[in-house]
């Protein structure tokens, strides 16, 4: 398969293919995927980030997926690197974008331009699939304050095994997502690693209305009474759920759909 096909296709194909995955989603389940593209400071990053812009998003609307986030590292790892948040209602959706996007006229014409350039845009390209929790199935539109920029944050959770990583997701259901709510930590989606790297996993974005409120929303989150108790219970001990944490600080590019 040519390199263009793979990226006409990117993670639709893969996914489609899972055979662990139902073929339509139960009532209350979503799905998102997370693209990432690798880019080095020593490549053309503009001609990637213009594609992102110009191609990528207008290709995925006109598929009838919105909204689309696209992100960049603010602090962390892989910097330069660009983050393409893509939301579905289900595993049917994902195949109908994939039959959608080969059939587009225009979505073509800009792989080939792209293609045809010999100077490389990124260089590396990875995806997952992530199923949503339960009590958060989907995407959350982030809130601009006025007069503010949102600052993103993108965390993961590695679990030591199956059942440390299924008890953490239901920890978050069952009331750690709206401790973060209170407190200030604002959701933008949350969802179980199906396929990817360093699994299992989890993985969710979240959003402050400045770079101080992070700290003290995190703050807040740390003293909160209820995440005391629910922290402590039998079986909830974070040692025993959560091996690693990594985290990247982000920002929403101006042309992402959440920002």
């Amino acid at each position: 398969m040519q390199r263009r096909d793979l990226i006409r296709s990117g993670i639709l194909a893969g996914l489609a293919a899972g055979a662990h995955i139902p073929a339509q989603a139960a009532a209350g389940e979503g799905y998102v995927t997370l693209e990432w593209f690798r880019c080095r400071r020593d490549i053309d990053v503009q001609r990637m980030r213009s594609f992102l812009d110009d191609s990528v998003l207008p290709a995925y609307n006109r598929s009838g997926i919105k909204p689309v986030g696209v992100f960049q590292p603010m602090v962390g790892p892989d910097s330069p690197s660009f983050l393409v948040v893509v939301p579905y209602t289900s595993m049917a959706a994902v195949q109908e974008t994939k039959t959608k996007l080969a059939q587009d006229g225009k979505w073509a014409k800009d792989l080939t331009v792209f293609e045809e350039k010999w100077e490389l845009a990124y260089e590396r390209r990875e995806s997952s699939l992530l199923r949503g929790f339960r009590t958060f199935p989907g995407i959350e539109i982030p809130k601009v304050e006025a007069g503010k920029t949102n600052v993103f944050e993108l965390r993961t959770y590695e679990s030591r095994n199956t059942t440390g990583h299924e008890k953490k997701v239901a920890m978050f259901d069952g009331g750690e997502i709206d401790i973060f709510r209170r407190v200030g930590i604002n959701p933008v989606f949350f969802g179980s690693t199906v396929f990817g790297s360093r699994m299992p996993n989890l993985t969710y974005m979240v959003y402050y209305p400045a770079w101080e409120a992070r700290a003290e929303a995190w703050s807040r989150f740390a003293n909160d009474p209820d995440w005391k108790k629910l922290s402590t219970a039998p079986g909830n001990v974070d040692r025993e759920l959560v091996s690693i944490i990594s985290n990247q600080l982000m920002s929403a590019l101006p042309f992402s759909q959440l920002k």
